[in-house]
């Protein structure tokens, strides 16, 4: 029996994925899950990506750190529905100096159907909110991360 927020190995191996349910709490009357719901996978792929390459928010809030998103951008393709378990695929796409920029695809596990597709643009700021360089580590950390161009 799979668990939700199975992750998979690190992204050395091949790419990352995370598995999670749509729940009762992330649907409409018709079972298909409300947009704004997206919001909490994004949260999910996000935070269990960084933690595959070793970093917490938690640590991140120790460092006096925040990465908020500074801009998210959905494609709906297929519904997706009450129970469906579905695969998140998140991936860098480009760093800046204070900034990340990723793409997260969701999958339905039964059919990998490509349900939606999140761009989103993540900033470092420190705790007054101002802008402050990614950490060092974490930037190359997201390098390595980086899908390499062929």
């Amino acid at each position: 029996m799979r668990s939700e927020r199975t992750a998979s190995p690190p992204v050395e191996s091949g790419g990352f994925e995370v598995l999670e349910r749509v729940r009762w709490s992330d649907v409409d009357n018709a079972g298909i899950i409300y947009f704004g719901a997206y919001s909490r996978l994004l949260d999910i792929a996000e935070s269990e990506f960084y933690r595959s390459l070793g970093f917490t928010y938690a640590a991140f809030d120790q460092m006096g750190l925040l990465l908020p998103r500074v801009h998210v951008e959905f494609d709906f393709f297929k519904p997706a529905l009450l129970d469906d378990e579905l695969v998140l695929r998140p991936r860098v796409t480009g760093l800046g100096v204070h900034s990340v920029r990723m793409k997260v695809n969701v999958h339905r596990l039964e059919d990998e159907a490509l349900l939606a597709e999140a761009s989103l643009v993540l900033a470092c700021v420190d705790k007054a909110r101002k802008p402050t360089p990614l950490p060092a580590a974490f930037a190359a950390a997201l390098r390595t991360a980086m899908p390499q161009s062929t």
